[in-house]
């Protein structure tokens, strides 16, 4: 499964981290992820579990100990649960009911429908009708025998082609039903068990922007279509690279904004670098939290049970000897301090730097969130002009006492207004805003000179900036012709004043100016004239 995302493995994707203290690997007696998810209903689940693993006590007991929810690796898949038409092989899926219902978890049923291991009989069939007749044969079947113990599914997986996304990966389901097969799925498991919450579930949207379009357009037409489906899934295998910060709490909110339940349901991280893995576990599971996401599953717990597209390394939160790895204590911190709170967040304040080092409204400034007192938050989201720019864990400074510095450069002349939130389990709380006006991002205003006297044609032109942004180029022109350019040093508010050398200068009156630039624009000096006889 998944093997086809190895490609990431040699990919420089170069996203944001937000972030998150890395915990130190330590014997710890602290509270579990079990025992911190209860009290605010969040399902802490491990998927990818073989029934086989159940054989060894320690697999038991961790599975147990820490998630309260599980989910089988390939027992659900058309080829391993129904090989031969007619003959159903539940032995492996009843074990793993029977141990969740003696250690009071919850189990979603995963792998209903995918583009992969479906049997000949399935795939040799090919009128649409039978087909469709064969789908409510296995679902009811299923569906019916598991009513009431497998309480969420994942009826479609990775619908969608892989990485980039250009459309829908043509399956046999797809050959045969068309485009609405996924529609027709969905309507079939929910007459086979009107009760059970229905999901898709697809890679790799939190990297591909195109992709996660095509998906939310997929979903949005199956509500507006009153398809039944209750949620999205978002199977979250990182590789060498954790996703953009706010890039989860987008997804999430424009799915919750159709009504739906949005899971994280395969979560590993693939990566030779324990510091990053351990960022990107805090980092996914904080800002899910934070977005209103109440089921997060990995795809396994230990790595003696890993898979993995980049060799040699180990994905998950426990070693192979069941000892926990940082990634362990970084998922634990973000899900504690989530819920650690007995209150909402206490009210932050925003302020600016704007104008206060130099002087100047320059485009280059930071914008400060200080929660002095009141309950700490989780999570932390800054927003420009109502547009989510920033989402991280905001820092502890003493105490309960929180801050968040985030830095902005080269910003356009424009007015900027910034408002802020802190996020835990209950509630989120916003700051006071603050605005910044940028006057002066451009270079400030040149003026330009030159020492030829004596009229010979042979001169230096100088052009001074003594107070304004600085400029990081100049280009000098002599009748409209760039007579001299070059790079320049930015240090504002220091003074600039860059020079050209130019002889040979035919005679006449020329028209002289220097244009200063920057990443905001380009400032031209007032021409002048020089008389060359």
């Amino acid at each position: 499964m998944h093997r086809t995302i190895a490609a990431l493995a040699t990919a420089t994707i170069g996203l944001a981290t937000a972030v998150i203290p890395v915990a130190d690997a330590v014997a710890d007696s602290g509270a579990t992820l079990r025992e911190l998810a209860a009290d605010e209903g969040i399902l802490m689940g491990s998927g990818a579990i073989n029934p086989n693993y159940l054989d060894e006590p320690r697999f038991r007991e961790v599975l147990a100990e820490q998630f309260n929810s599980l989910s089988p690796e390939n027992e659900l898949k058309w080829n391993f649960v129904q090989p031969e038409k007619g003959d159903f092989k539940f032995a492996g899926l009843d074990r793993l009911v029977d141990f969740a219902e003696d250690n009071d978890m919850v189990v979603k049923g995963h792998g209903l429908i995918s583009g992969c291991c479906n049997p000949d009989y399935v795939t040799e069939t090919t009128d649409p009708d039978e087909l469709r007749a064969v789908m409510r044969t296995h679902f009811d079947t299923i569906m019916d025998r598991y009513a009431g113990k497998m309480d969420r599914w994942d009826v479609v997986t990775e619908p969608f082609s892989n990485f980039g996304g250009t459309g829908l990966v043509q399956n046999h389901f797809y050959d045969v039903l068309g485009a609405d097969y996924i529609a027709e799925t969905f309507r079939i498991a929910h007459a086979a068990d009107p009760e059970a919450k229905l999901f898709i579930n697809e890679s790799l949207v939190e990297f591909y922007p195109a992709k996660r379009q095509e998906l939310y357009d997929l979903v949005a037409g199956l509500v507006a279509d009153g398809v039944p489906i209750h949620g999205v899934g978002f199977e979250m295998h990182e590789t060498q690279a954790g996703p953009e910060p706010g890039v989860i709490t987008e997804m999430a909110n424009s799915y919750q904004a159709l009504g739906l339940d949005v899971a994280i349901t395969e979560l590993d991280v693939h990566t030779y670098d324990v510091e990053q893995q351990t960022q990107i576990y805090g980092d996914v599971v904080a800002e899910a939290l934070a977005a209103g996401i109440r089921d997060i599953s990995f795809w396994g717990f230990t790595d003696k049970h890993a898979f993995t597209w980049l060799p040699g390394a180990k994905p998950l939160m426990f070693d192979e000897d069941y000892n926990p790895k940082p990634a362990y204590f970084a998922t634990r911190d973000a899900l504690r301090s989530f819920v650690a709170g007995t209150s909402a967040p206490g009210a932050g304040t925003l302020t600016n730097t704007s104008g206060w080092t130099h002087g100047l409204h320059d485009g280059n400034y930071s914008v400060v969130m200080n929660l002095w007192h009141g309950t700490p938050g989780s999570f932390y989201r800054l927003y420009e002009n109502d547009t989510l720019i920033s989402a991280r864990v905001p820092d502890t400074v003493s105490g309960t006492s929180q801050s968040v510095e985030t830095e902005f450069t080269d910003k356009p002349n424009g007015t900027y207004e910034y408002r802020a939130e802190l996020i835990n389990s209950n509630g989120t709380t916003a700051t006071t805003t603050t605005t910044v006006t940028v006057t002066d991002a451009v270079p400030g205003k040149p003026v330009v000179s030159h020492d030829n006297w004596d009229k010979d044609g042979t001169f230096t032109a100088t052009a001074n900036m003594w107070w304004g942004t600085n400029a990081t180029s100049y280009t000098f022109l002599l009748d409209g012709a760039v007579v001299g350019k070059g790079p320049l040093t930015a240090n504002t508010p220091n003074a600039q004043s860059p020079q050209v050398t130019l002889s040979g200068v035919a005679t006449g009156t020329h028209s002289l100016k220097v244009v200063l630039t920057n990443a905001g624009g380009s400032t031209e000096s007032d021409p002048i004239h020089v008389t060359v006889n």
